[in-house]
């Protein structure tokens, strides 16, 4: 039985099995992005066990570190997936001229954008999965940094990245 999503890749590629890898990506792509929780959560416990144990004439200045710095390049792995839908797509066109060479049939075709839309329209849609989840735990991480962090522990400057 023919998949209703086979329609939008090339004729010969399983649009489940693309599918599935690009989830995969899109998943190890969440794991790697876990460790702004983690390094949230080691400076935090740091923070509050300097704060009830030090007093407080030999306490250094101390504060949460910047945002981005606890950050550090933790959506960098939706970056690479989105990078890699652009070899998708060129690999969804050079597939066209293997085998068969299904490539004079697919310019034969009435609709003019059909070629188009079998290379780019998974590629496409995998690279805004990408952007959509990115955003989204920037915006999730952004506000567990805000309102997980202590009062008065904030840094002058939260926004600025310290390279």
């Amino acid at each position: 039985m023919k998949n209703a999503l086979d329609a939008w890749t090339p004729p010969g590629i399983r649009a489940a099995a693309e599918i599935k890898w690009i989830a995969a990506g899109l998943s190890l792509s969440f794991l790697y992005s876990l460790k702004f929780v983690f390094r949230f959560l080691s400076h935090r416990s740091e923070l509050l066990w300097m704060v009830e144990n030090v007093p407080p004439p030999q306490m250094p200045e101390v504060s949460m570190p910047g945002f981005f710095a606890l950050l550090d390049h933790g959506l960098a792995g939706f970056a690479a997936v989105a990078v890699c839908m652009a070899g998708l797509a060129l690999y969804h066109w050079f597939y066209h001229y293997q085998g068969s060479k299904s490539i004079y049939l697919m310019r034969r075709l009435p609709q003019r954008w059909e070629l188009l839309r079998r290379c780019a329209a998974l590629p496409a849609l995998g690279a805004a999965a990408c952007l959509f989840t990115a955003l989204l735990l920037l915006a999730l991480y952004c506000a567990i940094y805000l309102l997980f962090t202590p009062d008065g522990y904030l840094p002058l400057q939260p926004w600025h990245y310290y390279f």
